[in-house]
């Protein structure tokens, strides 16, 4: 089975990029958006990509862009869209069952508008608990783990490395229990869009980094 996965659209700066992208896939079962839909939180953006996608089962996790206090208008314009926050879904397709664990993610380091906004480093340890929480309690055949952050610095090749702390975190190397594929996106510039760590495999979906819809095989284990 081949889901597809795309991130950092930006809608309007990347749509042209975007709606070209989406006539070269097939019909796809699921498609998975890691964040970062439109440019500066304007939620009206996101219309196209939604128009394109209502007919498709589509999962999606908010990026730093898709700022916080327009995140219940995505909800609330565009309900045919499964947005995770910090939780989980369960998906079956073609007899596979898949459990979505969906967040914007961790960085090792907030930036400095962040701590401004009361977004420190014990915030992202408290997410990154309720992470491993929902990962170890997963019970699908396969688990996904959608964030915009990247989960590990090897994708993040390409970008300043002094900029990594701010672009992700090493996650995957640190959990307990890890999923089965990861995806994200963020990495604008990353020359790395494919990595296995400790036999997960990790996608950076970002579509400036692609140039394209990224596919994923999903076997069951």
């Amino acid at each position: 089975m081949i889901i597809g996965a795309v991130s950092d659209i930006h809608s309007p700066r990347y749509l042209n990029d975007f709606l070209r992208a989406v006539r070269y896939v097939p019909e796809l079962p699921l498609f998975i958006i890691a964040g970062d839909s439109v440019d500066k939180g304007k939620v009206i953006h996101f219309d196209p990509i939604y128009k394109l996608l209502a007919t498709k089962r589509t999962v999606a996790v908010f990026g730093n862009e898709d700022f916080r206090e327009v995140r219940e208008d995505f909800k609330r314009l565009y309900p045919k869209v499964e947005w995770l926050e910090d939780n989980f879904t369960v998906i079956k397709l073609n007899e596979i069952s898949l459990h979505i664990v969906g967040s914007e993610g961790l960085i090792s380091r907030p930036t400095k508008w962040q701590l401004k906004s009361g977004i420190n480093m014990q915030y992202y340890m408290e997410r990154k608990q309720n992470l491993e929480k929902l990962l170890c309690e997963s019970e699908g055949d396969v688990t996904v783990l959608v964030t915009h952050y990247s989960p590990t610095y090897e994708t993040l090749r390409g970008e300043k490395s002094w900029a990594y702390p701010e672009l992700g975190y090493p996650f995957l190397e640190e959990a307990k229990c890890k999923p089965d594929i990861a995806i994200h996106g963020h990495a604008h510039k990353s020359v790395v869009t494919f990595a296995e760590i400790s036999g997960v495999r990790v996608y950076n979906v970002a579509l400036p980094a692609n140039k394209a819809i990224t596919l994923i095989k999903i076997d069951k284990k």
